[in-house]
This record gives structure tokens, C-alpha cells and sequence, in this order.
């Protein structure tokens, strides 16, 4: 109970920090078609709630490419002769 509570509190932040994306879908078909791929998803979702962690998920993987594009846009940087250091 506490659990769900705590994560009701972060889908809640988080869902309004991803609200601009929710016109985005993403579908996989290909993997639908394995039936153990299948049948392994199907108790994967049964067992964790995946509405309260997607969000937390998603919030985490768009924050590690945030900080790769950062990067990778200032070793650019660094590397033009007039600019960089």
C-alpha cells in the first residue's frame, strides 16, 4: 500500500513532465509474433504494475540521452578552432 502510494506520487509528477509527448505511440509487432517473447511479456506485466513505472522509465532513459546529446554537442564545441578552448 505505502509501495503504490509512493509510486502514485512519481506517476503523478512524471505524467505531467511527459504530457507533451502522449500524442507519440510506439508499436512493436514484430515481437508479438515469437511466442515465448510473448508469453514472457504477458507475466512481466502481470507481475510488475506498468502504468505506475513507465513513466519512471521512460523519465530515465530521455534523461541519459538528454546528458549524451549534451555531451556530445560540447565535444563538438571543444573541437572548432576559433571557439573551443
Amino acid at each position: 500500500m505505502i509501495t503504490n502510494a509512493i509510486l502514485l506520487l512519481f506517476q503523478g509528477i512524471i505524467s505531467v513532465l511527459l504530457a507533451p509527448l502522449s500524442v507519440l505511440s510506439i508499436g512493436v509487432d514484430l515481437v508479438l509474433s515469437i511466442p515465448v517473447v510473448t508469453q514472457f511479456i504477458q507475466v512481466v506485466a502481470y507481475v510488475l504494475p506498468w502504468s505506475n513505472f513507465l513513466p519512471l522509465v521512460i523519465f530515465i532513459f530521455a534523461m541519459f540521452v538528454f546528458r549524451a546529446v549534451l555531451s556530445l554537442i560540447k565535444l563538438i564545441w571543444s573541437f572548432i578552432p576559433i571557439i573551443g578552448n
